[in-house]
Parts: structure tokens; C-alpha cells; sequence
């Protein structure tokens, strides 16, 4: 656990400061009474050093994940990630996380790129959004004109949303690029939305507790999280919904995406991410990938698939923490590297004929 030392060391420091404390009073007051204690004062003694301990830990933890945890979770949803989200990221006048503003029609001579996606292309987990894969390729090709129109929890319903809303506005298409990640199909997975209601359902409002506390409302989602049988075995509902009905229609919703990209005088790439924590000999997937190679060139459609690049690296160099499965400022330059190429050699050739 990546941070239990320094949990620790904030535990510890006012424990032990408050035992001091306990003790010199104790002490004091013994001294001046000139008496031992007798067997109910050390009950009692052993008991104020208990609540002692509770207390100053408790403190000592929750100081911790107010003031010096900075990092985020998987799921957003603590009041160390909102802090986290409120410190390290800003919105621009289109409401994507950028420092750039986003203009309706590209500017003259440059070609324009829109990545389209979720939380992995907003950069979620990374600090810094220069960092991000987006941001990399746009240091690199002042030429292009670079925007990220992405959002956090955004899945294939929400991403075609997207599209339309930006036909509405008058949001001109050039290349269109469809950020793919494997949990895409979760707006229409009756698995996936029951294990959210499972774990969020009670909301920590209803604890005065979990209200005010980081601290215990950190260790409650956590364990949580980690009780929940449903968790353990997302990854394989998931797999296996690559291959039943549910796939049939994320299929559908893909063409929708790209007949809306085509339709609006746009052309459409897609960049599918690999499950970073699973990645490894035994990743569980590959056949996953394999479809979604075969769909898109079936349809017409350059796919880069980024598994090849981050399967020898292991989850916990490229992942923003253990607790969160994003990608990482590493892992982000690995992608920008890729997609890098990807796009150069995509933009020398003409568009596909393909219908």
C-alpha cells in the first residue's frame, strides 16, 4: 500500500505526543498525591490511554488526507479526489479540462484534432494537464489545431451526446478521434450500474462521520470497495459481455459515432486503451482487442491499439496509484508517442472510400 508509511508516520507522531502528555500527567498528579495507583487506576489509566490513542491517530490521519494525500481514486467519488480536482484541474469556456479555449471553427491552415472520451483523456490523476497525452502532442505539432472533449464518466451514450451537441453549436469536424476504453459499454451494463448503486447508494451524508471526515470517509469507501464481491469479478462480467448481447449493441453505437463524425464532413480514428492494472502475461482481454481491431477495419476505420505498447510494463508503473487504474504521466507519454505517429502517417494519406 503506497501510502501506509507515511499514514504512519501521521498516526504516530501525535500518538506518541499524546501518551507523552497522558504519562507527565499522570505522573504529575501521582507525585503530588504521593500514592501508587491500585488496580481501578490502572483500568482507568489503560483506558484514557486507549482514547488517547483513538483521538491523536485519529487526527493524525485526518490531517493526512486533508492536507498532504494529494493524489486521486478510481472512482472520483472521495473527498480527497474532489480536493484533488478542485487544486490541480481547470475547465475552459467549453467545460473540458484544457488551458486552451476551444473555437468553433479551426483556425485557418491548421488541421484540427478532437480527441473524444472519458476520464482517460481528461488526464484524470494527472496533476499537471501538460502532462497528458493530449497536451504532449499538442507541444509537438503547433500546426495542429488540438482539443480534448472528454469528461469523466463519459461513456459510449454519452460520447455520441457529445457529437450531436457540438453539430448543434456549429462545431466544425476535421479529424475526430474515439479515445476507447474497454468499460465503454457501462451506461448499458445492468452489472456494472448495480455494483455503482451497491458501493454509492448510501451516500456518507447521511454520517455525520463520513460528512466531515477524509479520513474515515477514506477508509470506509476502501473497505467498501473491497468487500464487495461484485468488484472482484468486474473484469470477467465484462469480458464476457464482449460477446453477448450487449456487444451487438455497443456495435450499433459505434457506427452511430462514426456515421455522425462522416456525416458532419469529419473522419474518424480511433485509439482503444488496454486495462492497465490487469496488464501482464496474463492479461485477459487480448481477444477483446482482437474484435475491436477487426470491427474497426471492417467498418473502414484506422484503429491504433495501445496494449502493445504498455503489455511488458508492469501495472504499477504506468497507473496513477493502486487505488487508481488511470494512467499516469509515464503512461500518458508512452500514448502520446504512439498516437503521435499514429495521426502523422493518418493525416499523409487521403480518407478511406469505405461507406
Amino acid at each position: 500500500m503506497f501510502d501506509l508509511v507515511p499514514l504512519l508516520l501521521f498516526l504516530l507522531v501525535p500518538v506518541v505526543v499524546g501518551e507523552l502528555i497522558l504519562l507527565f500527567v499522570l505522573f504529575g498528579f501521582f507525585r503530588k498525591h504521593n500514592t501508587k495507583p491500585g488496580w481501578r487506576q490502572v483500568l482507568m489509566i489503560n483506558a484514557a490511554s486507549a482514547v488517547v490513542i483513538l483521538i491523536c491517530a485519529s487526527l493524525g490521519g485526518e490531517f493526512y488526507y486533508r492536507y498532504v494525500y494529494d493524489t486521486t481514486d478510481g472512482f472520483a467519488y472521495t473527498k480527497v479526489s474532489q480536493k484533488w480536482f478542485k487544486r490541480h484541474c481547470v475547465y475552459n469556456n467549453s467545460g473540458c479540462r484544457d488551458n486552451v479555449a476551444y473555437l468553433l471553427e479551426p483556425k485557418a491552415g491548421k488541421r484540427r484534432i478532437s480527441f473524444l472520451g472519458d476520464s482517460f483523456t481528461e488526464g484524470h490523476g494527472v496533476k499537471n494537464v501538460e502532462d497528458r497525452f493530449v497536451n504532449l502532442i499538442r507541444a509537438k505539432h503547433p500546426e495542429w489545431e488540438i482539443h480534448a472533449l472528454a469528461k469523466i464518466g463519459h461513456d459510449t451514450g454519452n460520447e455520441i451526446e457529445t457529437l450531436k451537441d457540438g453539430q448543434a453549436a456549429g462545431y466544425k469536424f476535421d479529424v475526430v478521434v474515439l479515445v476507447y476504453c474497454l468499460n465503454d459499454m457501462t451506461d448499458i451494463s445492468t452489472e456494472t450500474t448495480t455494483i455503482n448503486r451497491d458501493l454509492f447508494s448510501e451516500a456518507a451524508s447521511h454520517n455525520w462521520l463520513l460528512e466531515n471526515s477524509y479520513f474515515f470517509e477514506m477508509l470506509y469507501y476502501r473497505a467498501k470497495v473491497a468487500r464487495n464481491p461484485r468488484v472482484s469479478g468486474i473484469f470477467s462480467t465484462m469480458r464476457e459481455e464482449y460477446n453477448g448481447a450487449l456487444w451487438e449493441v455497443q456495435k450499433t453505437r459505434l457506427k452511430t459515432i462514426q456515421d455522425l463524425v462522416q456525416a458532419n464532413g469529419g473522419r474518424l480514428a480511433v485509439v482503444t486503451f488496454p486495462f492497465l492494472n490487469l496488464e501482464g502475461p496474463a492479461y485477459q482481454f487480448e481477444p477483446v482487442h482482437r474484435q475491436l481491431d477487426q470491427f474497426w477495419r471492417e467498418s473502414g476505420v484506422p484503429h491504433l491499439d495501445l496494449h502493445p505498447v504498455f503489455a511488458t510494463e508492469p501495472p504499477g508503473k504506468i497507473t496513477v496509484n493502486p487505488y487508481d487504474a488511470h494512467p499516469n504521466e509515464y503512461a500518458h507519454a508512452l500514448a502520446a508517442k504512439k498516437i503521435d505517429q499514429f495521426l502523422t502517417e493518418l493525416l499523409a494519406q487521403p480518407p478511406s472510400k469505405h461507406p
